[in-house]
């Protein structure tokens, strides 16, 4: 039995990404979020029941407008982190 070096075992760990709403794209949390297996084995995660129905409701998620005006918000966002960051590096 090979045992791999702690540091590798750590690698691996971080290279991890936890999953997103199959819905909104939202972060999911795994006390919070439902996962529904399918039967031909796919994996679909929801954030909260709201995404769920209307997934299965077989609405489309970029015709919906609290998921519109969030992905509105999370641009919006982005865009000032990056002004943020940029005043940093100008600073030093």
């Amino acid at each position: 039995m090979k045992l791999e070096h702690p540091e590798r075992v750590r690698e691996e760990v971080r290279k991890i990404k936890m999953p997103v709403c199959s819905f909104c794209k939202n972060n999911y949390e795994f006390p919070k979020g439902t996962t529904v297996v399918q039967k031909e084995g796919s994996i679909r995660y929801y954030c909260s029941s709201k995404c769920r129905k209307n997934s299965e409701m077989g609405r489309q998620n970029k015709k919906v407008k609290w998921v519109r005006k969030s992905d509105i918000v999370k641009a919006e966002k982005a865009k000032k982190e990056a002004s943020y960051k940029l005043r940093m590096e100008s600073k030093k």
